[in-house]
């Protein structure tokens, strides 16, 4: 099952690579996540069963919990923001149960 945040604000920066994601440690407990950085497979411009199965293409990269950057956001790249249709909110889902090494996020327009 998977666990996801309410709408976050998305600040997409050409400074970040699509293999990062930050978001605050509070946005993170909603995802069930305790540690400061995930590697995870992060999976965009697909759908939400797509997403489940695994069966989507998805990049490696890490989710990042981060006290700078401020509580209801989401800082991505610039690019990912674009193959999502640049989105001024998304929600994040995070799922952990299908036995592999590293969870998977979905960023989901809102």
């Amino acid at each position: 099952m998977s666990r996801n945040t309410e709408a976050l604000s998305v600040i997409a920066d050409y400074s970040f690579d699509e293999k990062t994601i930050n978001i605050h440690p509070n946005d993170g407990y909603d995802l069930g996540l305790m540690m400061t950085d995930a590697v995870v497979r992060i999976f965009v411009d697909c759908t939400m069963d797509e997403f489940m199965s695994g069966q989507a293409t998805h990049i490696f990269g890490t989710l990042n919990l981060k006290n700078e950057t401020k509580a209801g956001t989401v800082e991505m790249s610039l690019r990912t923001a674009q193959r999502i249709g640049r989105p001024k909110q998304v929600r994040l889902y995070f799922d952990d149960t299908d036995g592999e090494k590293y969870g998977k996020i979905y960023i989901q327009p809102v």
